[in-house]
């Protein structure tokens, strides 16, 4: 019951969770500071989610290095994603990539997954 429990119900948790706080937040909150409240709480959902993911294992990487480079990344695609960073040459790239909404929140997902990968 407890390898079904970190597998199936943690996941399923934040999933239910995570969609409700938002749903009150962005019921609640308004304005610009609630929309930037609502994309960092989906980020973060997203990150936890992606967290939950991780098999039940020991860690094949002890590297802290590389929780500092995903680290990086979530704060940058968190403030990429709330428009305080713009770099036109990124920009162009990322919209020759398809790289917002759907893509950008699986790479939420992707970084909490590699975290503890």
């Amino acid at each position: 019951m407890h390898n079904f429990t970190k597998r199936y119900l943690i996941p399923f948790v934040i999933i239910v969770i995570g969609g409700f706080l938002v749903r009150l937040e962005s019921t609640y909150i308004t304005g610009f500071i609630g929309n930037t409240i609502v994309i960092i709480t989906k980020a973060l959902v997203l990150f936890a989610f992606g967290i939950s993911l991780t098999p039940i294992r020991r860690r094949r990487d002890e590297s802290w290095l590389k929780k500092v480079f995903i680290s990086f990344f979530l704060v940058f695609f968190i403030f990429w994603d709330l428009g305080y960073v713009v770099l036109p040459q990124l920009k162009s790239v990322f919209d020759f990539l398809g790289v917002y909404g759907f893509v950008l929140t699986c790479f939420y997902i992707y970084l909490g997954y590699s975290f503890f990968d």
